[in-house]
């Protein structure tokens, strides 16, 4: 089982222009849905990132204030709140942070959520279904890892 203690990036104030930089690679997993959240963030650790979890709207925002991170994994179903209410906190904070929208969602509402959050000038840059392929998640953290490590943006958002 993943011991959370152990996925957190270094502490920091809370007041979001004093947010800690992320580390060398740092990853939020979005998803209210344990098993997948566990999932990713094992995936995550395997392409070099070091992930951290949030089960809930609340949970997510609370981490986004207190940390910077590379990348962030989203579901767009989290219970009370919507991962759509998620991409406005997001919007509202002003981060450019890659977002990978994975979601049992149909096609059709992930690349409208993707599209939205584009319009509110945030990073979508892919789009996966649940159950997420393993390999190809792998294979975009290595991606955003490597060209960030070289000063390149993500690639723009795809499906």
């Amino acid at each position: 089982m993943l011991n959370r203690s152990e996925t957190h990036t270094p502490q920091a104030t809370g007041d979001p222009e004093t947010r800690a930089e992320p580390p060398v690679a740092s990853l939020l997993v979005i998803d209210d849905d344990t098993v997948h959240r566990m999932i990713i963030c094992r995936v995550a650790g395997r392409a070099g990132y070091e992930a951290t979890g949030a089960s809930s709207y609340e949970e997510a925002v609370a981490l986004l204030e207190r940390h910077a991170y590379t990348v962030i994994t989203l579901d767009l179903t989290l219970g009370q709140h919507g991962g759509a209410e998620v991409l406005h906190v997001i919007a509202a904070m002003d981060l450019k942070t890659p977002i990978i929208i994975v979601s049992s969602s149909t096609e059709t509402i992930r690349r409208e959520t993707a599209a939205m959050a584009n319009l509110l000038s945030l990073n979508v840059c892919r789009t996966l279904p649940k159950p997420v392929d393993l390999a190809q998640l792998r294979a975009i953290l290595l991606e955003i890892r490597q060209r960030e490590a070289v000063g390149l943006a993500p690639v723009g958002w795809s499906t």
